[in-house]
């Protein structure tokens, strides 16, 4: 019996009634599943693990890419273009986050308007940045996953006021980053995209203004 695992409903009895053939084929049987499980879930964790790291490095490796290809003007516009896909992404996981924890139809549909926006917003800024050979990073910030680990972790209560504030201060933050770009690029195709895109996120702005207040009243 050296090196077969016994279950431990099974050890009160092992010794009244000693396994037979057949036990021991399924007492073995259930040792090798009982091993292999625990070898699939230590191989998706590592994986879960290696593939953030390799994320984080092809970002380092593309804000480097961008620093090494331009300069002046050109690098301001690179360096635009690589954190609004960052913020892109963050705001893409947080309004899916808030579409399956939520239970307000407001902040719902707003989860709902913010995914399809940024959405297209990310897509089009690929494509430019494909076009001007800019190198963009392939995920969120490590800042916003850990926000995306703190909104996940709050109670149901808590949780759209908090996400509502979060989702205000990242936009009023992009909309001042997006009026500072207009201003200053002298980049047409990025001009044209800044220009479509900042009343976009103007109504977002007011929707998640007004939501936030209607959450405060309720609340009080």
């Amino acid at each position: 019996m050296d090196g077969v695992l016994i279950p431990k409903r099974w050890r009160n009895n092992f010794f009244l009634f000693p396994p037979t053939g057949i036990n021991l084929f399924y007492m073995k049987r259930y040792a090798l599943l009982a091993a292999t499980m625990v070898l699939l879930i230590s191989c998706n964790e590592s994986r879960r693990g290696n593939d953030s790291n390799v994320n984080e490095d092809r970002d380092e490796a593309a804000a480097e890419s961008n620093t090494d290809k331009f300069a002046g003007d050109k690098q301001k516009d690179a360096n635009f273009v690589f954190e609004v896909v960052e913020s892109n992404y963050g705001e893409i996981k947080l309004a899916e986050l808030a579409s399956q924890k939520s239970r307000n139809t407001e902040i719902k549909n707003i989860a709902k308007m913010l995914l399809t926006d940024h959405t297209a917003s990310l897509n089009d800024l690929k494509t430019i940045a494909q076009a001007k050979a800019i190198s963009v990073p392939v995920e969120e910030t490590d800042a916003a996953r850990r926000t995306l680990e703190d909104m996940a972790g709050e109670s149901d209560k808590d949780f759209d006021l908090s996400w509502c504030k979060k989702m205000l201060d990242l936009h009023d933050t992009s909309i001042d980053k997006f009026e500072d770009r207009l201003e200053e690029t002298e980049d047409a195709q990025l001009k044209d995209y800044v220009d479509k895109t900042l009343p976009v996120l103007r109504k977002h702005q007011e929707e998640l203004q007004a939501c936030e207040k209607k959450l405060e009243q309720t609340k009080s």
